[in-house]
């Protein structure tokens, strides 16, 4: 019966059958999560807050929550970064808990920056076996009547976990690859080895004045295992409003509104499933809150910084 067990932790993981990442719609409001080369390459120190919510209408929903904060320090060409994610699967059957250090450097030639950040993260995984059935609790007649002879290995794994990622950009477009999970830690409740899979991200876009608008398109690609994301996004700002329309193929359109001014940025996003699931299951809400504070450094004020769609 160990492999029931072992089974429904796996299947429980993240967001479908292997063990994944939680990805969010609203990519450029959580951009250290995106990649840590981010850190330090905004105009102001940056404290970000999201909340995604998937499948509202059904059991076992996953909500993700995250923060952030990041900013330039010594010669505005290092940056730093703290990040906290918690993703709750199954109502609250398995937890997952993330609390990472970024550290970056730019260096800039002429009118591009190359940005290299590196992350280290310490990762907890804890499930709840009070909430899964077991085999041997099942009557062929009367459903899940008996008590379960089966014991869990561990309740959490805490394990030490690293990313990396290269980000180069200009006045007007951006570039960025990026890895994490290098070490593929164990995060295996019973015996065996379940390594966490490496995740590859590449993403890259442009910010295009037109007149009074700035249109931004977008792209993005992710890798983990056998799950892959492929997202085009097209942004429209005008004075402090953005309107995005993306397509995650395969999967969902994203419908994104946000409002911004120098000191706060609020977003929203709904995710319309297109897949097999069918937006019955409620499909996705996702909110973003940033709040930007200026640098109190003259040379840091100066800091041209990177220019990216704001949700």
């Amino acid at each position: 019966m160990k492999k029931v067990i072992a089974l429904l932790a796996v299947l429980m993981s993240v967001n479908g059958l292997f063990a994944q990442d939680p990805a969010f719609s609203q990519t450029y409001a959580n951009p250290l999560y995106l990649n840590p080369a981010y850190a330090g390459t905004g105009t102001t120190q940056r404290i970000g807050l999201n909340f995604r919510y998937e499948w509202p209408n059904i059991p076992g929903q996953f909500i993700t929550y995250n923060a952030s904060y990041d900013r330039n320090i010594i010669d505005s060409t290092y940056g730093v970064g703290l990040l906290a994610n918690r993703d709750v699967s199954g109502q609250a059957t398995l937890t997952t808990d993330n609390v990472s250090l970024i550290f970056s450097k730019q260096f800039r030639i002429h009118s591009f920056t190359l940005s290299v950040g590196i992350q280290g993260t310490y990762h907890e995984k804890s499930v709840d076996w009070s909430k899964l059935t077991m085999g041997d609790e099942i009557d062929a007649t009367r459903g899940f009547i008996y008590p379960t002879s089966e014991t869990a290995d561990r309740n959490s794994i805490g394990v030490a976990d690293f990313s990396a990622g290269l980000l180069g950009y200009g006045k007007n477009y951006f570039v960025g690859f990026a890895m994490d999970h290098i070490t593929q830690p164990d995060e295996s409740f019973v015996t065996g080895n379940r390594p966490l899979p490496i995740k590859y991200i590449i993403n890259a876009g442009a910010v295009i004045p037109i007149g009074s608008f700035t249109l931004s398109p977008t792209i993005l690609y992710q890798k983990q295992e056998d799950f892959y994301q492929e997202l085009v996004e097209l942004y429209l700002s005008k004075w402090h409003f953005t309107a995005a329309i993306g397509y995650r193929i395969n999967d969902a359109l994203i419908f994104t509104l946000g409002y911004q001014n120098t000191g706060l940025r609020i977003g929203y996003s709904y995710d319309y499933t297109t897949s097999m699931l069918t937006n019955a299951a409620g499909g996705c809400h996702e909110v973003s809150l940033a709040i930007l504070l200026p640098y109190k450094s003259a040379k840091l004020k100066k800091v041209s910084g990177i220019n990216l769609p704001l949700f």
